[in-house]
C-alpha cells in the first residue's frame, strides 16, 4: 500500500510531465501559426480559430485542416486531420498524417519546435499529399472530393 508522500510525490511528477507536454504542443502550435500568417509564401492557407486544443487552416477558402494532440492523457501524437464534410454538414475531420512531439522539444525527433521555418517546412511536407491531390483532380478534370477521399482512406 503506497503512503500519502508516495502518492503526492507521483502525482507531483504525472502533472510536472503532462504540463511540461502541454507547454511544448503550445510553443508548436505558436511557431505553426506565426510561420504561416507571416509566410511569404503563396500556398493559399489561412489560420481560422480551432475547437479546444487544435488548430485550424483553410486551404483556398474551401478545404479545412486541423491539427491537433490526439486526445489521450499525456498524448504525444499530433494529428493532421482535414474536414470531408460538404457546406453545411457536421464537420467531418478524417486524419491524414501523424506526427511525435517529444519533451524535448522536437517533432519526430528532428524538427526544433521554436524553428518556425522548420515547423512550417515539416508542416508542409505533412500537407502536400492534401495538394497534390487537389492539382491531380483539377488537371485532370476529376472530381475533387473523391479524390480526397481515396487518399484519406489509404492514410
Amino acid at each position: 500500500m503506497s503512503t500519502l508522500s508516495e502518492l503526492t510525490t507521483k502525482a507531483d511528477y504525472i502533472a510536472s510531465k503532462n504540463s511540461h507536454l502541454k507547454s511544448q504542443w503550445r510553443t508548436y502550435q505558436n511557431s505553426l501559426i506565426q510561420a504561416i500568417t507571416n509566410s511569404n509564401k503563396k500556398i493559399n492557407h489561412e489560420f481560422i480559430c480551432g475547437e479546444d486544443q487544435d488548430i485550424r487552416f483553410t486551404l483556398f477558402n474551401h478545404f479545412t485542416i486541423s491539427i491537433h494532440l490526439r486526445d489521450d492523457f499525456y498524448s504525444q501524437d499530433i494529428v493532421y486531420s482535414l474536414n470531408m464534410a460538404h457546406s453545411g454538414e457536421e464537420p467531418d475531420f478524417l486524419a491524414f498524417a501523424h506526427a511525435t512531439l517529444s519533451e524535448e522539444g522536437r517533432v519526430d525527433g528532428a524538427v526544433d519546435i521554436k524553428d518556425k521555418n522548420a515547423v512550417l517546412e515539416h508542416y508542409l511536407n505533412k500537407i502536400s499529399a492534401i495538394y497534390q491531390c487537389i492539382f491531380d483532380s483539377l488537371k485532370s478534370n476529376q472530381p475533387i472530393h473523391s479524390g480526397l477521399e481515396k487518399l484519406l482512406s489509404h492514410a
